[in-house]
């Protein structure tokens, strides 16, 4: 397939860069993503996993390299990305649908098309009963369902997620998770999704990445050897839990090597 996300030796630095300054959250990070991909970032906490989805998104540009998208350089957030962030980010004074139909009718969809694909994408998230329930209204799971259908109406080539699951308890996880597969299965959009759960990456991913501590890069690039479609059950095979050792090791060894740094500075 061809390459639908890459990122070209990326370092990214903020603060004052002069003399050497400034923290380095990226260095020397590349990495590409075919299309239709659904790749998973791994890390240990301040290694740049979020800041990978920014440039991807179009929300920084790097400091050196490039990130390109269908080998064009990102230049500012496009309609080609969705983005579904930690918190759903409803807007309170909508309900449901309207927070789902936001983004077409900005884009100056005829409304009849908004309200057809809305309820599409409401129906897949299992959320159809609740099109006029305020966002208030509804669980934690809920939202985070109300902000993928939002995320996907556009029908974007490209999915950024940032632990969009990260809040909820490990049951609703688990159906949040096999949920995104599902309607993953029948799009195939091109996912980046970032993690601090090996076990929800190597149950979502075709590829886990997994990240140095900062400033990031790549350490490893794993192919997930498992079937599709999954469900629980996966979790507990042997091959699930042999990836899950080598990650699980590598992300150990890379966070005492950030312990011992910030030990070393006196913190």
């Amino acid at each position: 397939m061809s390459v639908k996300i890459a990122f070209e030796e990326v370092t990214q630095v903020y603060g004052d860069t002069g003399k050497g300054g400034g923290t380095r959250a990226l260095e020397h990070f590349s990495l590409e993503i075919a299309e239709r991909n659904f790749v998973c970032l791994l890390g240990p906490s301040g290694c740049g996993k979020s800041t990978v989805l920014n440039l991807a998104a179009g929300f920084e540009k790097p400091s050196g390299g490039s990130v390109l998208i269908d080998g064009k350089t990102v230049t500012g957030p496009g309609r080609d990305r969705g983005m579904v962030f930690q918190e759903p980010l409803l807007l309170p004074w909508r309900n449901v649908i309207e927070n789902v139909m936001l983004g077409p009718c900005l884009a100056g969809w005829p409304k009849v098309e908004a309200l057809a694909q809305a309820r599409h994408y409401l129906r897949l998230t299992g959320l159809e009963r609740f099109e006029r329930h305020a966002s208030y209204e509804l669980s934690g799971g809920m939202r985070q369902r109300v902000a993928l259908a939002r995320a996907w109406i556009g029908e974007p080539p490209v999915l950024l997620m940032d632990e969009p699951f990260g809040a909820l308890d490990a049951q609703t996880r688990l159906v949040m998770q096999e949920l995104l597969l599902e309607i993953w299965e029948q799009t195939r959009t091109t996912v980046l999704f970032v993690t601090h759960d090996v076990d929800e990456a190597l149950f979502l991913g075709d590829r886990v990445v997994v990240m140095s501590a900062s400033p990031g890069r790549v350490l490893l690039d794993l192919a997930v050897d498992l079937p599709r479609p999954r469900t629980e059950e996966i979790l507990t095979s042997p091959r699930f839990a042999d990836a899950k050792r080598r990650c699980l090791r590598l992300i150990g060894e890379e966070s005492r090597r950030a312990f011992g740094h910030l030990e070393g500075d006196g913190i």
